[in-house]
């Protein structure tokens, strides 16, 4: 195995690994609104993936991303697909780190101590805080994963012609 072949078996790896369970998080966060008694457990859930999966290999993508334009000899400027590509993986990362693991931090910390129901009583709801970052989730989550399949689309179809060793 090449270095080159290495390097782009490296970097699928760390999309697979590190950008697939962010397309799970919605359903996690679905189920635990669904059972209240289990929200801040999918809560701390999302967060740990977040921040011990999912963040270490995104900080590693674009570091493997340019040793694989250098053995590759890729003209960043004359590769549209990829330029572009590396604005929106700026975007998607700047998104989950100030509104989505931050908001996602907020959330768990607000339903620590929510008190259970008794038996036969009505469930206190959660402080109205939560719904407002509930909404933020709901709105930013999706367009990371709009981000990121777009970027995939644009590594895969690489529009705009063939590369020197693509």
């Amino acid at each position: 195995m090449s270095w080159t072949e290495f390097a782009l078996f490296l970097h699928i790896l760390i999309a697979v690994v590190g950008f697939g369970p962010t397309f799970v998080f919605g359903i996690i966060g679905f189920k635990g609104g669904k059972e209240p008694a289990h929200v801040n457990f999918a809560l701390r859930l999302g967060e740990t993936i977040a921040k011990r999966l999912v963040l270490p290999l995104a900080v590693a993508m674009p570091l493997v991303g340019t040793w694989l334009i250098f053995l590759r000899g890729w003209d960043l400027w004359a590769s549209e697909w990829l330029w572009i590509s590396i604005i929106l993986y700026v975007l998607a990362f700047s998104n989950s780190l100030f509104v989505l693991i931050r908001t996602g931090s907020k959330l768990v910390r607000l339903t620590e101590h929510m008190p259970a129901a008794q038996p036969g009583a009505v469930p206190a709801g959660p402080p109205p805080e939560v719904a407002r970052l509930v909404r933020v989730q709901r709105i930013a989550g999706p367009i990371n994963l709009l981000l990121i399949a777009t970027i995939i689309l644009l590594m895969v179809w690489k529009p705009g012609g063939a590369l020197t060793g693509s």
